[in-house]
């Protein structure tokens, strides 16, 4: 079995497969770390906003429950104390719970033997039994009412309030039924006594079940704690009003939970990150300000990133056979193509033994394999009569050697002005690359501190800084295209007035204050040429560009018309600073610019110019303009 790291060393079709694989690796690789690291913070912040949301709908809703609660029972104070009969406190008590099905029960109690003809207790306790209600007399020495915390808080404090959570023992077998809560107002007499207490009881239960309904994933929860941090709405039913937030808290690892406590406890709001049993959370809470209790929405960080890290790994997947795919196809298509390079090495081994007529095929292939066996081809047709040219060569050397004098120093000129040239893009280039990495910079540090706003004005900032860089590397790929010779391909009808008016709309966000720009036409709006849209719109957008550069007040003008019948201009008009006339024919040329310290490559208009006679038209400066500078485009119609 063949060493694999020999193997390779030997496959030239391998290793190259190795090489692309490890680039497209790389690519991906790059790629998907930063798409995972803003797409996970674009999911943590929906499902954040997303969970703050359901917190602030939860708030209201309870709120809203516990204002149908005090307005019924306020409403109930006063008819209390203007009919106070024993009857008609039972019909009160009755009515409370009729009209608010969402209520537990109301108790309406009064001081030992106030109405004497009842005996020491009289407390009326109105609650739902299934679909009915039913109103009973809950005081006896059983069940002495007015010891208990609903009744002594309101009639201490002497106003009325929310009685911290409790079960409701009131049973005939001593058994607690479910946890209420209770907002109890004291009942005052015309002497400032108070004579009883009116308190409306409300099911923890129920009002679980409604906050639940609203949680914005299946598994997180709700938790709500009295004034003191105690539970009384929580998913693990033992730890209510058993425990509190402190509960079971070490200060040296749970440090995290014992802030979270203290902070709902003070009443205030907030999102806290922290691990709740073994399982990390983001924790919003918020206050109840009626109550003094604070509610918290308790969501797991996994939950947030469940469907987000499933499609993660599918993707992971996808990518790694593709990749292997990759490699074999890449191998497999280089085999193939280097075929005949291995037949050429083992040819030109023998040649380079002395064997001179060893006869090598032309091939009919184009492409650079094809093109390297026939040159082998003509090489060996050559060699024999190489050493036969090598005197007449040495004859012309002499020749050639003044003929580089002169090649010497034009080539130190175009160097000179390369050197020139390649000074100036560094300055064009470095003053958008500093922008962008310095922004960079400021994102890599964090940017969960920065403003919405001013973060909008970095990716403003940075887009519009990459724009230019690409700007800069077109002009340099057309200004190529055309060192080659290569012309635009006509490919669709383009709409005059349509161009002009996409190319105006795009200049409107650069333009400056102090500028006008117009445009007018005097072809109708169905006009079409047969040409090349695109690289008409970069020719506007070029010739808009350089009037905006050189114009700072007055006006810029894009007029379109048909001087003729076979062809349609564009015509460019500003009121800046203008081309003086010896200059006119110089401006065309590539990588000049009239002023050094101006932007640009010195490419714009010599771009322009080819892209025009490629597409069969002219581009020329109008000097019969004197008020700044005209631009004319003349395109053929077909």
């Amino acid at each position: 079995m063949k060493n694999p790291i020999t193997y390779i060393r030997h496959s030239l079709s391998t290793r190259i497969g190795l090489m692309i694989m490890f680039c497209a690796v790389v690519v991906f690789v790059v790629s998907l770390g930063f798409l995972y690291v803003k797409s996970r913070n674009y999911v943590r912040e929906d499902a954040m906003h997303r969970a703050s949301t359901v917190l602030n709908n939860t708030t209201l809703r309870v709120t809203e429950i516990l204002n149908e609660v005090e307005i019924a029972t306020n409403n109930t104070d006063w008819l209390v104390r203007t009919h106070l009969q024993p009857d008609s406190i039972r019909m009160y008590s009755r009515r409370i719970i009729e009209t608010n099905s969402n209520f537990n029960g109301c108790s309406i109690s009064f001081e030992p033997y106030f109405f004497p003809e009842e005996g020491k207790y009289f407390s009326v306790y109105s609650s739902w039994s299934g679909d009915t209600i039913e109103t009973e007399q809950e005081g006896s020495d059983e069940y002495c009412y007015f010891e208990k915390e609903w009744y002594t808080v309101p009639k201490r404090q002497n106003v009325a309030c929310w009685v911290d959570p409790f079960f409701d023992d009131y049973e005939d077998d001593g058994e607690h039924h479910e946890m209420i809560t209770s907002y109890a107002i004291p009942l005052i007499n015309e002497g400032g006594q108070c004579i009883g207490v009116i308190s409306t009881d409300l099911s923890l239960e129920w009002l679980s079940t409604t906050i639940s309904a609203q949680m914005p994933s299946q598994r997180s929860y709700c938790i709500m704690v009295s004034r003191d941090g105690t539970y009384f709405v929580h998913p693990d039913q033992e730890k209510l009003v058993n425990q509190t937030i402190f509960s079971n808290t070490d200060p040296d690892y749970d440090a995290d939970k014992i802030a979270l406590g203290n902070a709902m406890v003070r009443g205030e709001d907030g999102i806290k990150r922290l691990v709740l049993d073994d399982e990390v959370c983001y924790v919003f809470y918020r206050q109840l300000p009626q109550t003094g209790w604070s509610m918290a929405i308790v969501y797991p960080e996994d939950e947030i990133f469940r469907g987000y890290n499933n499609l993660y790994y599918i993707v992971l997947a996808v990518i790694g056979v593709g990749l292997l795919l990759l490699l074999i196809l890449c191998r497999q298509i280089i085999n193939n193509a280097i075929k005949p390079v291995n037949q050429l090495a083992k040819q030109a081994r023998y040649i380079a033994a002395g064997n001179f007529d060893e006869r090598i095929p032309r091939s009919d292939r184009i492409d650079p394999v094809g093109r390297l066996q026939n040159m082998f081809s003509d090489m060996q047709q050559y060699i024999s009569g190489y050493i036969n040219d090598i005197h007449r060569m040495n004859d012309e050397i002499e020749q050639r050697n003044g003929e580089l004098i002169v090649a010497n120093q034009q080539a130190q000129k175009a160097l000179e002005k390369k050197i020139a040239f390649m000074q100036d893009l560094t300055h064009q280039v470095r003053t958008p690359l500093n922008i962008i990495i310095g922004f960079s910079q400021v994102l890599r540090m964090g940017c969960q501190d920065i403003p919405d706003e001013e973060m909008a004005t970095i990716m403003d900032a940075m887009q519009e800084n990459t724009k230019n860089l690409r700007g800069i590397v077109d002009k340099l790929l057309v200004a190529a295209l055309f060192e080659n010779k290569e012309g635009v391909k006509k490919d669709s009808n383009v709409y005059c007035n349509a161009v002009c008016r996409q190319v105006m709309g795009e200049t409107h966000s650069k333009n400056p204050g102090a500028v006008t720009l117009h445009f007018t036409t005097s072809v109708p709006e169905d006009f079409a040429i047969f040409s090349n849209k695109n690289v008409i719109a970069k020719v506007l957008q070029q010739m808009l560009d350089n009037a905006n550069q050189f114009t700072k007040q007055g006006t810029i003008t894009l007029d379109c018309q048909q001087l003729s019948p076979e062809t349609v201009s564009f015509i460019v008009s500003d009121t800046g600073i203008g081309i003086d006339e010896a200059d006119a024919e110089r401006v065309f040329e590539q990588f000049t610019k009239l002023d050094y310290y101006s932007e640009g490559l010195g490419l714009g208009l010599t771009l322009c110019r080819y892209s025009a006679e490629g597409m069969g038209g002219t581009f020329t400066l109008d000097m019969t303009y004197k008020e700044g500078a005209r631009f004319v485009m003349t395109l053929p119609i077909a």
